[in-house]
């Protein structure tokens, strides 16, 4: 039956059959008098008759994958270029065992959102130091193939209402709970598939529960993690259970288990099943509840409590997660880009873009000194106006829409000296405002179009609460504690935050998804990546294999915010583009930095080709499946 559901799906369209039926229940009596009074003695009766059984039973083979009638499509309007079928589903993600979840739930007929879900969770499982459905924050883009939009997921807790300046500047370089805001995935991810997904809840975590259960071999990245942190797991029981029983470490190829999280996912999905007659709506609503407002929240509160914490049950009783609008700019006629607002960082791609967007890179190749140093020039000027500009917007004003016009670029490209590097300090261009790779990132395209970009991100810290499995973060230390900076410490307000994948459509389509892991590491990373494929016209592949570069010629967006003035630069680079950068004053150090991890998706024009850019320096995986193979 799934051929005959694809086939009606490929030509019928996925939100019009849906539509449909909804209709055909709701207005069944009404109809059938119409068509009874209409034709009853006309030998088209019975036609007309099986022609709307037949369109209700395909109607319920597209729907009966975990949608109910309250679920919100929409349908193309008529000469819209988007299709409702691909042709082609694509995942790229950090870890291989990721990559095939989402797989599992594309090929159940989950979205692009369910596939997500499922990837984000297991990633949870097998590369708990990075990032968590459960203790972590989340920004995301999501497209919607049938509207033609982008979408914005804003998944970022606020600072507990117990933190002051006084108190954590006194902890502010050491670890613990007092590092954690309030998670705000699980909520927003709650969120996400109630607007884009498709599937039941505990289908969709299946995969991860499967993985924390029966294990998974730890991999030389995390025992490496291991090893690095060793002295922080080995002083936390909870922790120490997991990643080193009996007391010693696990090691490469030897097997680790997340029971206590699988146990968790279980008790979130049955939560889910406990309302799921009351509407899909209602089944995510008190899976979110169970979190936020039930056993969960009240763990995390105990250990916060318990070891000096600054949350509190009302911050998550008063948490919710926003689907908001991206931001945006033109780089040219044809492609838009689309980043995450503040309090996310996304604002400083677009600025720098913005800037590069009025040079002319005709003849020259991607690793060019002029290549290189406009580009830094351009980051330097970006990350300026985030130091003083960026934080959580219901806190302090930003000039988004002055800061991304083109007025703006045009001012800021002519400060860019073609043969002189700018150090700090550095001004903005509007004027002062008085007022390390912990991340993930993966990207998924389903086989309707629909598409989502995803960075979350953890934080390093291998704390876990008590027997819930959770693995909490350490987004404070990312906060400022300076008396009118726009990311000052605040309870109840959001940190300034790193995550900020990026999207970019192509005269209305799907043409890139990218992101690029480390903190300040991320605008810089996808900006090169994004350049080197729309510029200089690299594969997805080429562009995330080239070697990176990151400017560290402002203040650091972790504490203690330092500023090093240098331009850090990967292997890779000719001897003779290091010796000019330097010549013009960016004091290059060569091999040492964070370069963090890429993984991007380019369709190549109006073929629905896609091509996948996997990192080729740690554990990334990236697979596609022609559906019409």
């Amino acid at each position: 039956m799934d051929v005959v559901r694809v086939f009606f799906e490929h030509f019928l369209g996925r939100g019009l059959l849906l539509n449909y039926y909804r209709f055909l229940i709701k207005s069944i009596p009404g109809l059938f008098i119409i068509v009874l009074g209409v034709i009853l003695k006309s030998k088209l009766f019975l036609v007309v008759l099986a022609g709307i059984i037949i369109v209700a039973i395909l109607a319920f083979l597209v729907t009966r994958d975990g949608m109910d009638l309250n679920d919100t499509v929409e349908i193309s309007a008529p000469g819209d270029t988007n299709n409702s079928f691909f042709g082609v589903e694509a995942i790229v993600s950090s870890q291989q065992l990721a990559t095939e979840a989402g797989f599992e739930i594309l090929s159940s007929g989950g979205t692009a959102a369910d596939a997500a879900v499922a990837t984000a969770a297991v990633l949870s499982v097998v590369e708990p130091w990075f990032s968590s459905v459960l203790g972590g924050g989340t920004w995301a883009l999501y497209y919607n193939t049938l509207s033609g939009q982008v979408f914005s997921l804003d998944g970022v807790g606020p600072i507990g209402s117990l933190a002051t300046v006084a108190d954590y500047q006194n902890r502010a370089g050491t670890p613990g709970i007092h590092q954690a805001n309030v998670p705000g995935s699980w909520d927003a991810w709650m969120l996400w598939l109630e607007n884009y997904g498709r599937l039941h809840l505990g289908q969709i975590l299946a995969p991860a529960i499967r993985l924390a259960e029966e294990g998974y071999p730890v991999s030389q990245n995390m025992s490496g993690w291991l090893i690095s942190l060793s002295e922080r797991i080995l002083s936390r029981p909870d922790t120490t259970a997991i990643y080193a029983p009996g007391g010693r470490l696990l090691r490469t190829g030897e097997m680790v288990y997340q029971r206590d999280m699988a146990e968790t996912f279980k008790a979130l999905a049955a939560a889910y099943s406990s309302r799921k007659e009351s509407g899909r709506s209602a089944a995510l609503q008190a899976a979110r509840d169970y979190y936020y407002r039930g056993p969960l929240a009240e763990a995390i509160v105990d250990f916060s409590n318990q070891f000096n914490g600054y949350l509190t049950l009302n911050d998550f009783n008063d948490f919710e997660a926003q689907i908001v609008s991206p931001i945006s700019i033109n780089y040219n006629e044809e492609i838009t880009v689309f980043e995450n607002p503040p309090n996310s960082q996304g604002i400083v791609m677009l600025l720098a873009l913005n800037i590069l967007k009025g040079f002319d890179f005709t003849g020259l190749e991607p690793n060019d000194p002029d290549v290189v140093h406009r580009q830094v020039e351009a980051i330097k000027l970006a990350f300026t106006d985030k130091y003083y500009y960026i934080g959580d917007p219901q806190r302090v004003e930003i000039p988004i829409e002055q800061l991304l016009s083109d007025e703006y670029a045009q001012s800021q490209r002519e400060r860019i000296e073609a043969d002189q590097a700018r150090q700090w300090p550095i001004t903005s261009g509007l004027g002062e405002n008085s007022g390390a790779d912990h991340t993930t990132t993966f990207h998924i395209i389903d086989r309707e179009g629909n598409a989502a970009a995803v960075t979350t991100s953890l934080g390093a810290e291998f704390l876990v609460i008590g027997n819930t499995g959770i693995h909490i973060n350490n987004r404070m230390r990312m906060v400022s504690l300076e008396e009118g900076d726009p990311n000052q410490l605040t309870p109840g307000y959001k940190i300034r935050h790193t995550s900020n994948p990026y999207m970019a459509l192509r005269n209305g389509r799907l043409y890139i998804l990218g992101g690029n892991t480390g903190v300040d590491t991320q605008p810089q990373g996808q900006l090169q990546q994004f350049m080197s494929v729309v510029e200089f016209g690299l594969s997805a592949q080429e562009a995330v294999d080239k070697p990176r570069f990151v400017s560290t010629a402002f203040p650091a967006g972790s504490y203690p915010h330092g500023v090093g003035n240098t331009l850090q630069m990967e292997n890779g680079f000719s001897s003779e583009t290091v010796q000019e950068l330097n010549l013009r004053g960016h004091n290059v150090v060569v091999g040492s930095g964070i370069f963090g991890s890429a993984n991007m998706l380019v369709i190549v024009g109006d073929t629905q080709e896609v091509q996948i850019g996997a990192e080729s320096r740690d554990d990334s995986y990236g697979r596609l499946v022609r559906l019409t193979d």
